[in-house]
Parts: C-alpha cells; structure tokens; sequence
C-alpha cells in the first residue's frame, strides 16, 4: 500500500538500503541530499532529527539492527553538517544514542560510541550552559557507555565492551571544561575505570620503565626534537593498530592498556589548571579509598604528571599541597593521620622525580612545609612521636627534594635563608608569655628540625653533583641565625624563654654542626671551585693583566676566592658576619658561669675552618676579640672558669692562625708567621697557663704536644696589641690587611643583618676605625656637638663626633674612620718603606724626619706631621698634610688618573666626591646635602 510521506521523511527513507543486513550503510547519494535539504533551513532540521528518532524507536522495537547502523551514520554526518545548529537537535541526537545502546549489541555499541565522539567534539560551553534537559541526557549516556567496561561480560567480547567504555572516557576529556559540576561528574565516573585497567595490566615496574622513558625523551638535549618526533610516531602507529583490531573484532590485552594510557593521558593533557588539579585529586583519593598499593600509585602518579603541558606541571604538586594544608587547618589526628601521610608520600614523589616542572615557586612550596611541619609538632594531637616524625621526615625530603632541583641560580641559598629565617621566629616565639613551660621540648625538637632540614640539603648537594650551575649560599645568609648562639640576648626587656638550658645546648650543639657542614660542604667547595676557575680563567688567557679593570670583571664573574684579602669588604667593613659571629660567641660564653666542654669543642672546630677557609678576613676581625678575650693576668689572678675558656679559645684559635697563614699566603709570607716573634710569644702563653692552671685542656688536640722549651719570660703572661702590631709591621703583605688597633665590635646594626642578601651591605658610615682612642680635634665649631651616639656597636671610644640630626657628619675631607683610615696608611706604608731602604718614602720626608716619626712622642709642628709611632697619641691633621702624605706614602696614586683615583678609596667616604679638587667652593658644590658640606677644612 502507498503511503504518502513528507519531503524529510522521503529523503531519510531513501537512505536506508533494502534487505534485514545487519552491517548496512547509508545510500551515499541520498545521504547528501539528505544532509544538504537539513542543513539549509533551521525548521527542516528540527524535522529531520524528530522523524530519526521516532524511526530509531521503532526499529530498536523490531530488532532492525541494520537499520540502527544507517540512522547512526546519519545521526553522525549531521552533527559534522549542522555543528552550527548543533542546539537544535543535540538532546534528540542523546536519545537516539540512548535507544540504540539499550539494545546491548555490540556492533551497535560500537557505532553508538563512534558517533559519540562526532559529538563531544562539535559540543561547547554554550550548549551545556544553555540547555539543562540536554547535560542531563548527555550524561545518562555517557555512564552507560562507561558502564559497559566495568561490568561482567563473555570472555570471548570482554576487551570490546571495556574499550567502547575507555573510547568513550577519551571523548568525554574535551568537554571537562565547561561546567564545573559536570566536570567533576565526568572525572568521578572516569578515574576508577581507567585506574582499574591500568593496575590489571601495569606491574609498579612496567610504570618506572613507562615513565623513565618519557622523561629521557624530555631530558636529551642533542636529539631532543627527534625524539619527540620518534615518540610521537610510535604513538600514531600504536592507535592506528588499535582501531583496526577495535574494527575486526581482534582486540588484544596490550590494545586495551595503550587505550587506557591514552584516555588518562587526555585528562591531565590541557591547559584547564582547575581540570588538572580535579583529576590529580581524583587519582590520589581512588588510589587511598581503594586500598591499592601507595608505591604503585605514586609512579602512575608521577607519570600522569609528565602528560601535562610542562608549564603547568606544577598545578598538581600545588593541589597535593593544598590538600595538605587543608587536613592541616583541621588539627593532626589519627583520624587523618593516614590520608595526610598518603599526601606527604604523593607529594615526595613528585618532588624527588625528574619530571621537570617549570614554574614551581621554590620559596612558597618551602614556607608551606615549613608551616607543615611547625603544625606538626607544636599543635597539640594525639598522635604518637614516631606518627609525627614519620611525616616531619618526609616533610623534610620534600624541602631537600625542592632545593635540590635547580631551577634557578638563587634557589638553594633562597631555600637555606627561608628556613633559617624560621629557625630565628621560632626561637622568637619560644620568648612569648603565651607559650606553656610544656611546649619547651616541642620548639627544641622543631628548630633541631629545620636544622636538620639544612643539613640535608648540603649532604645531597655534596653527594649529587650537577652539571649546572648555581648561586652558594653565603655567610651572611646564616647572619639572622647567630642569635641561636645567645637566645637571652636579644631581648633588651629581660624576657625568658621556655626552653630549659639543657635543651638551648642541645640547639647549639646542632647548629654548630650544622655550620660546620655548611663551611666545610658548601663555603670551602664554593671558595675552591671559585678560585680553581679564576686560575683556569687566567691561564687559558695569560696575555690579561690582574690590574686590567676587564680581567678583574671577568674574575668576579667567575666566582670569589675567600682567602683573598677584603673579599666582600671583609677588612675594611667591620659591620660583617666574622664579626657579628665573634661578638656572637663572646655573647655565648656569658651565658654560661661553665660553658659546656662539648659546645665550646664545636666552637673551636667552627672557628679553626673558617680560618682555613677565609684566611686573613677572618683573622683582622678576630683579633680586637684577641685582646678581649686574653686574660688581665697583670692586673688579677683570680678568673672565673668563663673567663679561661675565653682566653684558652684565643689562644687556640691565634695559634692556629699564625699555623695555617703561612701555607694559605706562602708566596707573600715564605714561613714568616711560624718564625715570628709573636709565634714564639702565644706557645710560651699557652705555656704559660698550664703551668699557672688557667689553660682549659682538651679543646684542641694540637696544641697538646705543643710545649716551650726554654725559660718563660716576664711577658709571657699576657700578649699584648703592640706584641701584635710589631707582628704585622714585620712583613710587608701583613702590614696592609692587618690593623692591630682595630676596635672591638660590640653590637650588630641590625641593618646590616638582611633576610635576603642578595648583595653584601655598603652603608654610609664608616665602622673601619683604626685608632682606640677618641681623636682630639681643635677649633670645633659650635655647630658639632661632642656627645657621642654609639650606632654601630663599635667602641665609643673610637667613635667621632655627630651633627644635630644624628647622622655621620664629615670632618676634614671625610669622617674620622676617613682620617684614621689614612693615617694608619701612612703609618704601615712608610714604616714598610723606610724599614726595607725603598725609596718610596723619599722626598719630603727625610730619613731624619722619618727618625722623627719613631719617637714616641715627637710631634713636628713645623710641617704639621700626622705620623706617631706611639698610637697612643694622635694629632690633628690638617687638609693638606692629608693629601700630601697619603701621595708621599704611596707613589702610585702620583701616575693614576682621576678615576683611577676614586677608585683608591672606598665606596662610603667623602674623599671619593671630589679627591682631586683643590679649592673649597669646588669641594662645596660637589656634595650632596648640608651635612656633607658640615666640615672643617
């Protein structure tokens, strides 16, 4: 019977073949036609897909298989047609789907999951924001699909129903990052199946094979783009083999693994960072509900993290952390005490792998474990000490793991300053009225901790050497740590920590331990290698010259000798870490009536390595602390034990120095300190004091076969400065770095303590004086006040005077430091000179006046000589006594030119302004504000 039938139900009829074939496939032909007549106008589509499903129904109802692969193939090509239209008929199309995969066929299902992918691909964020009906068929459809994998079926088509569910999940990953609840839907549905899969098929070993493979293709630097092309072949040809098995029925084990790889791939491979973070949460929560194997999850974890675009690799490690502080704001319990482990031990994985993951932010991941593992340990829990210190520990390797990985010049010292700068609020905290006398034990364990943590990192840095290079950290980075030293100190309001005395030993006793490692793992390699590459340097171009301003460039580009004399203003600032570590220690011996043997025993390690390391840098700032340190024994015999252990480490510490100078300066000195006077005058000290019971013994094991054989002298009870300046006038290297007279450094200035230093500090006031008495100027006017403000911590008796508004003010040319900084010159320049017959103290001053010059106490008002032997007596100098002596003691400066000349005196003096003007209003207009120009000429 003929029955009439609309345009649109014609042109679809006409599509399907003749015949009950269950492998039909639409007339080619009539299947353009079709799709150019629903393409053409918006109402004719919407007829076209309505009559499709009324159609599908049916023919589901009648078991017309063949007939659903035609209305599949034409539900498909009308997606790719009308991808425009695509809201019009998307929900009916989801229904068609629906119908045909309630049939359970699976050639059907194999087609239904065909056309699915057609239709995640055309979707958009329009249509799941627009259309609620359709996010709901869609999403029935997509859990059946997924569905089919998970359940039971035949041996003979269980790998056809799991990889319909895996194609599905691969689709599913374009159209994640639309709407976040379908999203997270989608992943929740998708991750246990894939993982499921992927555990049947992967050992924990074919995973570290996997994810070693696609590390070394990302780490080879010469063939690196052939490799990834390579890869990226080998990949193509793996799909191309699994669709064809997927088409004739001959799927394999190893299709169905690639398949499930490729489908986790698509989840962590986009740029969406809240995508990456949902499925990196989703993996780690499945793998711990599970119950499966944590070690086997952290290696599919860590190669989940390679699949993501490198630049954004960090988003997962950052949503393990986040989760972490998450658990963390709740408290530490036992009630998730094994997720937060879980975490920790996903988190280390990715952090001690080599994925690469550029953009990690160094210092903040380092300050959240820090916060971690403060939490940890002084938040009150019921958790067992060895719960916390299992997760304190690998908190621990995550921070070393993170240094440890360079990604940029500055990371390792970036790291080391972050934790001791914990280390120092800390101790702070431990002085705060609201902590109980029972969290004592709890701050000493956390600062042994983070000490530990830094011990780590220097441990790996030695172990593991790198190709590539990196910023070491310095000294002043541990200067805000010294404090570890003297805790009590630094609170001027008299406030008591809650730490016991036995428990601030045991954080000395680490810290210095730590130090140590420090000097000997990390400064004294740095200072090497430094060095090594300067002589390399100077060697492969023999033609530069040491004074060329280019040679000298290259040279601090390389790296810095510590040995060198004034590296980093060592000498001529006296506000630097040696000094700040030595007033720290004399700080550390007051503290106690009878210091801890063991502690000092480290001190002495401590100070003995740093002179080895820096050679006369440390010894111009050790010896105003010689002096202090020595007993008075011409004044009392009765000394307290803190008193010997103070001059007992003087004296080790000297002796050691006068031992070790000569093979550090060989060239200069030729064996000079050993045979010195002063050499003989420290054993007969040493001497001295165990006779008379005042040596502490035990601290040095060197000094114990050391004994003087002859009759002690008188003055062998005490050095003296003038036993020391004879020493350093006695050579000529010695006499332009050492400064016996130097004065002693009493306080820090704070200012010079920075938490990053990223460059060694250059103040405006000069520290460096030279003289221990204050100078007498004549004819001060009014406008200088005499009183002395003491703000740097040197003596005051060494101090100058300052203008009404606090500040330095010059006098003369310069400060006093600038003064005495020139007259010391002239005194050790001429001495040095005259001593040796040289010439260079010819000219104005004869050999008579040069005998002038040793009396004690002659003073030549005629030509106005600012040279005493005695330093006990200073006179004032004028400006043109200044100028001429210091181009009469040093001859070089009467060939250099003006720059060269600026370049002669240091950063923080007037005298660099304008030293080669003669004429006061000159001088005048080239200063900078008015109490520069507050001088007296």
């Amino acid at each position: 019977m003929n029955i009439f039938h609309h345009k649109h139900q014609k042109l679809i009829l006409q599509c399907y073949p003749a015949g009950k074939a269950v492998d039909k496939k639409p007339n080619s032909s009539e299947l353009s036609y079709l799709l150019y007549y629903a393409s053409t106008r918006r109402v004719k589509l919407e007829k076209v897909i309505h009559f499709l499903r009324e159609k599908t129904q049916q023919d589901a109802s009648r078991n017309r298989a063949g007939n659903l692969q035609v209305t599949l193939a034409i539900v498909k090509e009308l997606i790719v047609k009308c991808s425009d239209n695509l809201n019009v008929f998307a929900r009916q199309a989801c229904n068609i789907l629906k119908i045909c995969l309630d049939t359970k066929d699976i050639a059907i299902c194999k087609s239904v999951v065909t056309t699915y992918g057609v239709l995640c691909e055309k979707m958009d964020g329009a249509l799941f924001g627009g259309d609620k009906e359709f996010v709901l068929d869609f999403t029935d459809v997509s859990q059946i699909l997924i569905s089919f994998g998970k359940e039971k079926h035949s041996a003979q088509n269980q790998l056809e129903w799991e990889m319909i569910s895996l194609l599905a999940i691969k689709d599913i990953s374009s159209c994640l990052g639309y709407t976040t609840n379908t999203s997270k839907k989608f992943i929740a549905l998708s991750i246990p199946f894939l993982i499921q899969i992927i555990m049947q098929n992967n050992s924990i070993s074919s995973l570290v094979q996997r994810l070693r493979t696609v590390i070394n293709v990302e780490s080879s630097h010469g063939n690196k783009k052939l490799s990834r092309v390579h890869s990226q072949k080998s990949q193509t040809r793996i799909n191309k083999q699994i669709d064809e098995d997927f088409q004739n029925d001959s799927l394999t084990q190893v299709d169905v693994n690639e398949e499930a790889m490729n489908a986790l791939k698509s989840f962590f491979n986009n740029n969406t960072t809240s995508q990456i973070s949902e499925v990196t949460r989703a993996v780690v929560q499945h793998i711990y509900s599970a119950n499966l194997n944590l070690d086997w999850g952290i290696v599919l974890l860590e190669l989940c993290v390679t699949w993501i675009p490198i630049q954004l690799r960090f988003v997962s490690s950052s949503t393990l952390l986040a989760t972490l502080n998450r658990i963390n704001v709740e408290g530490p319990s036992k009630s998730n005490y094994q997720l937060q482990l879980q975490y920790a031990r996903y988190l280390l994985g990715l952090l001690s792998s080599g994925v690469n993951m550029v953009g990690l932010s160094i210092s903040d991941v380092i300050q959240q474990l820090l916060n971690l593992q403060t939490d940890l340990i002084l938040k009150p829990s019921d958790l067992s000490k060895p719960e916390i210190d299992v997760i304190t520990n690998i908190y621990s390797d995550c921070i070393c793991n993170v240094t440890t990985h360079i990604y940029y010049f500055d990371q390792v010292p970036d790291a080391i300053q972050e934790i001791l700068v914990k280390v120092d609020f800390v101790l702070d905290g431990s002085f705060s009225e609201t902590q109980t006398a029972a969290s004592g034990e709890r701050i000493q364990d956390l600062i042994i901790q983070f000490l530990n943590n830094v011990s780590k990192i220097f441990h790996i840095l030695k172990n593991n050497t790198s190709s590539i290079n990196r910023n070491h950290v310095n000294l002043e980075h541990w200067d805000i740590s010294l404090g570890l030293l003297a805790p009590e100190s630094e609170f001027e309001d008299g406030r008591k920590t809650v730490l016991t005395v036995q428990q601030i030993q045991n954080i000395q006793a680490r810290y210095l331990q730590v130090f140590d490692e420090f000097l000997s793992n990390e400064l004294a390699v740095a200072s090497k290698a430094d060095y090594d590459a300067i002589k390399k340097q100077n060697k492969l171009d023999p033609g530069s010259s040491g004074s060329s301003d280019f040679a000298h460039e290259d040279e601090k580009a390389i790296g810095k000798n510590l040995m060198e004399p004034d590296i980093n203003q060592y000498i001529t600032q006296q506000q630097n870490f040696i000094s700040h570590l030595l007033m720290y220690t004399d700080k550390f011996f007051d503290s106690y009536d009878a210091p801890n043997t063991e502690l000092v025993l480290l001190l002495v390690l401590v100070l003995k390595n740093m002179v080895t390391i820096l050679g006369l840098n440390f010894v111009s700032n050790f010896i105003p602390f010689f002096h202090h340190w020595v007993l008075k024994t011409n004044k009392t015999n009765e000394f307290t034990q803190r008193q010997k252990y103070k001059d007992t480490l003087a004296h080790i510490i000297m002796f050691h120095i006068l031992k070790t100078l000569d093979k550090q300066y060989h060239a200069d000195l030729v064996g000079y300190c050993t045979s010195s006077r002063l050499f003989r005058d420290v054993v007969d000290a040493i001497e001295y004091r165990r006779q008379n019971r005042l040596w502490i013994h035990g601290l040095d094991s060197d000094l114990e076969s050391v004994k003087s054989n002859r009759v002690l002298p008188e003055g062998a009870k005490r050095l003296r400065s003038d036993n020391v300046e004879e020493f350093a006038c006695g050579n000529n290297f010695l006499i332009v770095w050492l400064h016996p007279q130097k004065p002693l450094l009493t306080e820090v200035e704070k200012s010079h303590v920075s938490t990053h230093m990223s460059q060694f500090n250059n103040d405006s006031r000069n520290t460096n004086n030279t003289l221990p008495e204050p100078l007498e100027f004549a004819d001060v006017p009014e406008q200088f006040p005499t009183t002395i403000i003491n703000r740097t911590g040197v003596s005051s008796e060494a101090m100058s005077s300052n203008s009404e508004k606090g500040v330095w003010t010059g006098l003369g040319l310069g400060t006093a430091g600038d003064i005495n900084q020139i007259r010391a010159e002239i005194i050790q320049y001429t001495q040095h000179y005259q001593e040796r017959g040289l010439p260079h103290a010819a000219g104005e001053y004869t050999t008579s006046n040069l005998s002038s010059i040793r009396s004690p106490s002659v003073y030549d008002d005629a030509n106005g000589s600012t040279y005493t032997y005695n330093s006990k007596h200073v006179n004032s100098p004028r400006v043109a006594d200044l100028k001429s002596a210091a181009s009469v003691a040093n001859p070089r400066t009467q060939q250099l030119s003006s720059r060269e000349m600026e370049n002669t005196v240091s950063n923080d003096s007037i005298l660099q302004k304008n030293l080669l003007s003669h004429d006061v209003d000159s001088i005048l207009a080239g200063l900078e504000s008015e109490d520069e120009a507050a001088f007296v000429v």
